[in-house]
């Protein structure tokens, strides 16, 4: 049995995103027979306080500034800075409480972002960075048609990425880790003094729950599309509306629906107005983590063509409710799915109407072959438990019988 310390910022149950990844890791550890210590924000003590069984689970340990440094989080930027200085504050009351740490190995695991640095490696005991990501980017061909408030911030990661391995506090971060664990399109963006200590994995995986109620179920005769994520211009549900447009010309029958809410909503709604896809499109809003499921049972194939993902969470779960997914080549998704669960459109040197027609394509495929959805359902289900969290955590800690521990630094 190891002691390991886990620093997850974001960590909630119940939740997706980055709370969620921060409490599958700490769950699963624990299931797996380790000691965990999590150090968290104060601000999520009431949701996992509820959530939590004495019994079974980590030991956590809150922490949040004071009342004037949450007054940062109002500025502009200022949850940015806020999580900046939540690191360094959170290592420095650590060592001042353990001035002996007790624990075996410290990890960073959310926020899930190799931008911002992590000061666990302070505490004097083996230091894992990660799994982190933000190496992901959109294709320049692809962002013809964006906005130019969208332009701006794709430009502004283009140059915070390329600044990356210059920052002092990120090539702290790197040096002191033991281990940095990174998907693999943030790969390039660490010093090469570094890269011999990192290696390449997803940022997410499959949690047990998910993994046990996910179920093939009867689908109906007409076909149904969801997507379900931030209404972001980046995650290109442009590009599914268009998809659906050209689909519909055989396929009148085929319905989407749009599960999530975010900026780009408005932008969107008027495409698919101009589309004329009213009929077609259904608009969920942001429907509760506990609920989601049943998003997943009503429907036949996930359209995802998201340009930028690092790991695409909500695809895990489409495949372990046996729902195939359409989606790019690009990031975590374009690694997940495979023609045994899907279909991915390739991007290079494509613009945006040539991968939504390429996924029309795909769509029709399923419309016409029954047998075929049928087989990627059952296809989905299996590719899905190939990405569970506990084969992502045995990657870092291969197990408690294994893993060989010294006395604590």
């Amino acid at each position: 049995m190891a002691r390991i310390l886990l620093s997850a910022y974001a960590c909630e149950p119940g939740r997706g995103s980055e709370p969620g990844v921060g409490w599958s890791w700490a769950i699963e550890l624990v299931r797996q027979g380790h000691e965990v210590t999590v150090i968290t924000r104060a601000a999520n003590r009431q949701a996992i306080e509820q959530a939590r069984q004495p019994s079974a689970s980590p030991h956590f340990i809150y922490y949040d500034l004071p009342a004037c440094g949450q007054y940062l989080r109002r500025l502009p930027g200022g949850k940015r800075l806020y999580y900046v200085l939540w690191q360094w504050f959170a290592a420095r009351m650590l060592r001042k409480r353990f001035p002996t740490p007790p624990f075996h190995i410290v990890q960073h695991v959310t926020y899930v972002s190799a931008r911002y640095p992590s000061f666990m490696g302070s505490l004097g005991i083996p230091f894992y960075f990660g799994p982190v990501s933000g190496g992901e980017t959109v294709p320049q061909r692809l962002r013809r048609g964006c906005s130019i408030r969208e332009l701006c911030r794709e430009l502004l990661r283009d140059f915070s990425n390329r600044l990356l391995r210059f920052d002092p506090l990120m090539r702290r971060t790197f040096r002191e880790a033991s281990s940095i664990l990174v998907t693999p399109d943030t790969l390039r963006l660490l010093p090469r003094s570094v890269r011999d200590k990192a290696t390449q994995t997803l940022a997410v995986g499959l949690p047990p729950t998910l993994a046990e109620q996910g179920q093939v179920v009867a689908k109906g005769a007409k076909l149904r599309l969801l997507f379900v994520g931030r209404l972001l211009e980046w995650k290109g549900v442009d590009i599914a509306l268009r998809a659906v447009a050209l689909t519909r010309q055989q396929f009148p029958d085929l319905t989407f629906n749009i599960v999530g809410d975010g900026p780009a909503r408005s932008r969107l709604e008027r495409l698919c107005r101009q589309l004329e896809l009213d009929d077609a499109v259904h608009w969920a809003g942001w429907v509760p983590q506990a609920r989601l499921g049943e998003s997943y049972k009503n429907a036949d194939a996930l359209l995802f063509p998201s340009l930028r993902d690092s790991g695409g969470m909500v695809v895990l779960e489409a495949l372990a409710h046996g729902v195939p997914v359409l989606c790019t080549d690009l990031g975590g998704p374009g690694l997940i799915v495979n023609r045994a669960c899907g279909r991915v459109a390739a991007t290079s040197g494509r613009s945006r109407e040539d991968v939504a027609r390429e996924l029309s394509s795909a769509i029709v495929e399923l419309a016409t072959d029954a047998e075929l959805l049928s087989l990627l359902r059952r296809g989905a289900r299996l590719r899905a438990h190939e990405y569970s969290f506990e084969k992502l955590t045995l990657l870092v800690h291969p197990s408690p019988v294994a893993l060989e521990v010294g006395s604590p630094a």
